[in-house]
């Protein structure tokens, strides 16, 4: 009787999952190049929507927060009032609340202090096809695939900047073709929608 009990009650909760998962898991399509090398137009991203602030399902409700951004997040993030924001967007989640930050030629500083970078052999992401801009230098930034050609971006500076305690520097991952905080500036946790926790390359790679 026990034993049915447990198994009736298992099948329950894995249907009520089952119900809720598509409200807090999507997968996206990639059209813009600010993500690359990371990802590519054209890549599909699945995101937890629920990584940060839990809603009612299928509603804009927000029951609690559920998570804090960190360092390195790839984040689904949306603007209102902003006329060249027409929707969600993917930025990486680079300075945090109460840090001081600023770029000096696409070097990233946090508290005066830049964060580690590894330099990358861009002969080894040769599978990215030459539509996709990728810069003369592919680094590693704190973990995370990053590229720029020196002296090209236009926002490869940005004056130091203290972030307040509900604010985050989010960058594109492609220095040199991204929209990101270093123009309209840093962002609240309430813009984040999401985290990405998986990246599916259905993009066009060069074999």
């Amino acid at each position: 009787m026990l034993a049915h009990a447990k198994r009736y009650v298992a099948l329950l909760l894995l249907g009520v999952g089952l119900s809720v998962a598509p409200a807090y898991v999507h997968a996206y399509k990639i059209s813009g190049a600010s993500g690359i090398p990371t990802v590519l137009i054209g890549d599909t991203i699945i995101v937890n929507n629920g990584a940060y602030s839990v809603r009612f399902p299928y509603t804009t409700t927000r029951m609690f927060r559920a998570g804090t951004p960190k360092r390195g997040d790839l984040v689904r993030v949306q603007i209102s009032n902003n006329p060249r924001l027409k929707g969600p967007f993917f930025k990486r989640v680079v300075g945090l609340p109460g840090e001081e930050v600023e770029l000096r030629e696409d070097r990233v500083f946090i508290n005066g202090r830049a964060l580690s970078v590894k330099r990358l052999n861009p002969a080894d992401f040769a599978w990215a096809p030459k539509t996709h801009p990728i810069g003369s230098i592919v680094e590693s930034e704190d973990g995370h695939w990053i590229t720029y050609t020196p002296g090209k971006g236009p926002q490869r500076n940005h004056a130091a900047i203290r972030l307040a305690s509900d604010q985050y520097f989010i960058l594109g991952d492609n220095r040199d073709d991204s929209y990101d905080s270093r123009e309209f500036g840093p962002v609240s946790v309430d813009c984040f929608l999401g985290k990405v926790i998986a990246v599916l390359p259905t993009g066009e790679r060069v074999k």
